[in-house]
């Protein structure tokens, strides 16, 4: 409900030049979206003691919206005969009043709390309609009521994604160098990019030479390969390296929050839609512990505790796994973010530190498209808003067409070869392509097409060990022309295996 305390802060940030927030139109429009909500939903429960004061706000955010100062917006009111007294009230306290900095910036506060919970609740009528349905018994089935129970929900999701992506591209669009605070910018930069909030790969190749440390907040990395490439084993041993790893600030200090659960403060988040629970967990173990598959199953057999092994691994860097098996096309980046839901409400946000999906083109889409590939880009759009919205790395698989099957070596990978949608490039913030030596099973080659966070155009060739699900080390190549001035000459520069970890 609308009270008189919220009109009187929205007259203040209006006509008090002494507040110093930024007054744009997105504020007068966000002021004009709260009262249609209220007026629209609970027109009678307005008191009429503030109706008046009600109707002034919104005919002062109408004309500030239409480019009125504050002078042409008082002598409007002025004219009309209704808001003579409320003119009075602006002049005489609203424009002289002494506003603190924390209240003026509490005033912003509730203004774009109320709008976001105006966005949230945009099906507010189907909403209110279907629990009707719930009190009276008047659903016509049971199967009905599931169905429209879980397009309710994700069109509330929907709304959260919207809106906050919303918030995000304002802040990043409305910063003045000189007249607005960076402090709240500076945060949002510290929490990116400082090391001790990157997430390492465990491959010296990729987090010295690629990447800036590792796998950075809010991003979206997906990893291009042909069927066999080893995509899922390298995001699979990236997460492991990562869990397995004491992260470290730029001068070298171990920095690690206070243990949340279990003494677990890092939490890294495993969803497959193509290998079951108990396939990813032996692969995890193999990995983990350099098995292959006859010796893993012959421990399992002989009665080792794999989870007593799991946690004495993991309890030095007090983290923890957790793997969600879902079929494929059974769930889209709205069931992702309600994944994502479940574990902040046992461990918290902060405790997530990177969520890796296997594979993207096994999600499906919550809005249907007559052509795949605009399906394709849709979740990879859907993806990277998790990533912001969350403020954490997602690492992602996706398939490579035909002419990947056809690599001879990392000069040949081209980011043409995604398959399907190339919108897949557009909204990602790294790809990297992969592809098996047609004759070596231990050799992947690799180029990395895009990196908004570190190095592109990096050619490397991989020695796997497939028979442990392992990348082992990774060779940086040159891409110089040849002397002869065609293709490439492959000759090995750099050479990175595992980080000491």
């Amino acid at each position: 409900m609308i009270t008189e305390s919220f009109l009187n802060a929205c007259f203040s940030l209006i006509f008090n030049d002494k507040i110093r927030v930024k007054k744009n139109k997105a504020l007068y429009r966000d002021i004009l979206s709260i009262l249609d909500f209220q007026e629209k939903k609970d027109k009678l429960d307005i008191p009429m003691t503030i109706k008046n004061k009600f109707d002034c706000l919104r005919k002062v955010a109408e004309l500030k919206l239409d480019d009125r100062s504050n002078k042409s917006v008082f002598d409007s009111l002025m004219s009309e005969g209704k808001f003579l007294t409320l003119a009075d009230y602006i002049e005489t306290k609203i424009e002289h009043e002494t506003v603190a900095e924390s209240d003026a910036v509490d005033y912003v506060r509730q203004i774009r709390l109320r709008k976001k919970v105006n966005s949230l609740f945009s099906n507010y009528d189907e909403l209110s309609k279907f629990m009707e349905q719930i009190k009276d018994g008047s659903f016509d089935a049971i199967d009905d009521l599931v169905v429209d129970y879980e397009t309710i929900v994700k069109t509330l999701y929907t709304n959260m994604m919207e809106e906050n992506r919303g918030v995000a591209i304002e802040a990043s669009a409305s910063l003045d160098l000189v007249d607005d605070d960076f402090e709240s910018v500076v945060t949002m930069i510290k929490r990116k990019y400082e090391r001790q909030n990157t997430i390492p790969t465990g491959f010296t190749i990729l987090d010295n030479e690629v990447f800036r440390g590792g796998l950075e907040p809010s991003r979206l990395y997906i990893f291009g390969g042909a069927s066999g490439s080893g995509k899922s084993t390298l995001i699979n041993n990236m997460m492991i390296n990562a869990a397995t790893s004491q992260l470290q600030s730029v001068d070298g200090k171990t920095e690690e929050s206070p243990p949340i659960k279990n003494g677990i403060n890092k939490v890294y988040i495993s969803i497959t839609l193509e290998n079951t629970i108990e396939e990813s967990l032996l692969r995890c173990y193999q990995n983990m512990f350099g098995k292959n598959a006859t010796q893993a199953l012959s421990d399992i057999t002989n009665g080792v505790n794999i989870k007593q092994a799991f946690m004495s691994r993991l309890k030095d860097t007090g983290s923890t796994i957790i793997m969600k098996y879902f079929p494929a096309y059974s769930i889209s980046a709205l069931d992702v973010m309600a994944v994502l839901d479940d574990v902040i409400a046992e461990y918290g946000k902060d405790a997530i530190r990177g969520l890796y999906i296997d594979y993207l083109d096994l999600l499906r889409t919550d809005v249907k498209y007559d052509l795949y590939r605009l399906e394709l880009g849709h979740i990879t759009m859907a993806l990277k808003t998790v990533a912001v919205t969350y403020n954490i790395p997602i690492v992602v698989p996706t398939q490579l067409g035909r002419s990947a099957y056809r690599i001879q070596d990392s000069s040949s990978l081209n980011l043409d070869q995604i398959s399907e949608a190339i919108k897949k490039v557009e909204h990602s913030d790294f790809v990297a392509l992969m592809s098996k030596d047609p004759t070596n099973d231990k050799l992947v080659h690799m180029k990395v097409g895009k990196n908004r966070g570190g190095k592109s155009d990096v050619s490397m060739d991989w020695e796997v060990n497939f028979e442990h699900y392992s990348f082992v080390t990774g060779k940086k190549l040159s891409n110089a022309k040849k002397a002869d001035g065609t293709g490439t000459d492959d000759r090995v520069t750099e050479f990175g295996g595992l980080l000491s970890i």
